[in-house]
């Protein structure tokens, strides 16, 4: 298959690779290109820029949740009629989950996929320096197919030079972009990460003039013209968990709005395969539930939204009772924390759903932050005791308990709601800090969809 691509991978986290990135795909969108864009790793904002920037919603490729198999399979299979495929790394090129080995690195993708990649180094403060950090990662791993260089944060037009005729001459690579240092084109943080792209105000203006800065110091046709010669890949077969033999009678309400918009959008797709559809809700907007028959509650940033939620008393008190009547519930982080009697936050304490007894509170610091691992203690509607869940753990919130809880699963990495167990269990409701991936686990469709099915049925 011949697939033009490219990924965009940086010196280190903070290297520039997500402005870059969103103004490359900006910029080949308004060129015409139909762009399919993805992300290396555990990450749901970035994806979201993704998505503004090029009307495709962005795929996540991890090589640590998914099987080397599964990755590529993802890849083909969302870059249908695409012209091109942008893929934007994490973290810096061979940052992986632990110090030693690759597994789930940019790296590790970036061979997987055969894909030609182009390095973002921040230079910054540095000249002929550039040209060693620039040499190390071309020999670290000559596995991996670094085509070119983008000198990020550039000072004057002599550094430019300086740091240009350096890496081109000592570190032997080719330079396809030089952009200067400009605090116009940061994209404000929040505390777990990136600001959401549904809520930055003025969002076509900014990604407009990041593929202005893009197309005036990147070597675009040069990035083209790599892209379109990538070696061509093997096709595999498209995933079985998307076009199941089987379709469950069930109706899925996925709550998706500005404050529950994390999820793995594989997760959704093949929900929405194995049954009658999928019906999206409002947590802040919508006053009742609509005829679902099972209820997804994925993360996001419920604490700066909690007022809006807790207004909404209606739908609060309708999830409520599908809960109270054991219809299967699967709540993560965001979901956690809506499910829950209060959620408090500096601006103040705010009811929520009063399911759950417990309360989250918002914390200054990290919570957990990395890949998880979870073990089934017993069956539940997600999994079968003994089963294993792969996902990650992304939070700043702490829950705090008002009495004793059964747990589903307990933490083999990970933090979790204790530091021992995950996924509190009440009827037919689960809910954790793990962000999970259904290709780390396909069987999850099955159980969750066939409890809705046979309590339907009831």
């Amino acid at each position: 298959m011949k697939l033009p691509r490219i990924l965009l991978t940086g010196t280190s986290s903070r290297a520039g690779k997500t402005v870059i990135s969103i103004g490359l795909m900006r910029a080949l969108s308004k060129r015409g290109y139909k762009v399919q864009p993805y992300k290396i790793g555990p990450d749901f904002i970035d994806p979201g820029f993704h998505y503004f920037a090029t009307g495709q919603v962005s795929r996540n490729l991890d090589g640590y949740i998914m099987s080397p198999e599964n990755l590529l399979e993802t890849f083909q299979r969302n870059f249908r009629n695409a012209d091109i495929a942008i893929i934007e790394g994490t973290m810096g090129l061979y940052d992986s989950h632990n110090a030693i080995d690759q597994k789930g690195s940019t790296a590790e993708a970036s061979k997987i996929l055969r894909s030609p990649v182009i390095l973002i180094a921040n230079v910054e403060r540095i000249a002929r320096t550039a040209a060693a950090l620039v040499l190390g990662y071309k020999v670290f791993d000559k596995d991996v197919d670094i085509q070119g260089v983008i000198l990020n944060r550039v000072g004057s037009e002599r550094h430019a030079s300086k740091v240009h005729a350096a890496v081109e001459k000592l570190a032997g690579m080719r330079v396809v972009g030089v952009v200067p240092r400009d605090t116009n084109i940061l994209i404000p943080e929040r505390h777990l990460g990136l600001v959401p792209a549904h809520e930055k105000k003025n969002i076509e203006d900014l990604f407009n003039h990041l593929a202005d800065i893009v197309e005036e110091h990147i070597d675009v046709e040069g990035i083209i013209e790599i892209a379109e010669k990538a070696p061509e890949l093997e096709e595999v077969d498209e995933n079985e968990i998307f076009h199941p033999p089987k379709k469950f009678d069930v109706t899925v309400g996925v709550v998706k709005d500005a404050a529950f918009n994390f999820y793995y959008q594989d997760v959704i797709d093949a929900l929405d395969a194995a049954s009658k559809g999928v019906r999206y809700i409002n947590a802040i907007n919508d006053g009742s539930l609509p005829d679902v028959d099972a209820l997804y509650i994925g993360g996001g940033f419920p604490e700066v939204f909690a007022s809006e939620l807790e207004k909404n008393s209606s739908l609060r008190e309708d999830i409520r009772e599908f809960c109270e009547d054991g219809r299967p519930v699967y709540a993560e982080c965001g979901g956690l924390m809506y499910l829950g009697e209060r959620l408090i936050t500096p601006r103040g304490k705010y009811e929520m759903v009063g399911f759950l007894p417990l309360d989250t509170k918002m914390m200054q610091r990290f919570q957990a932050l990395g890949y998880a691992r979870r073990v089934a203690l017993r069956d539940s509607p997600i999994a079968r005791k003994g089963d294993v869940l792969l996902g990650h753990e992304f939070h700043y919130s702490k829950v705090k308990l008002k009495n004793k809880v059964d747990y589903a699963f307990k933490t083999a990495r990970g933090k979790g709601v204790d530091g021992a167990h995950d996924g509190v269990m009440k009827k037919n409701t689960v809910a954790g800090y793990l962000h999970f991936h259904v290709l780390a686990y396909p069987k999850m469709v099955e159980n969750f969809l066939g409890v809705a099915e046979r309590i339907k049925k009831e």
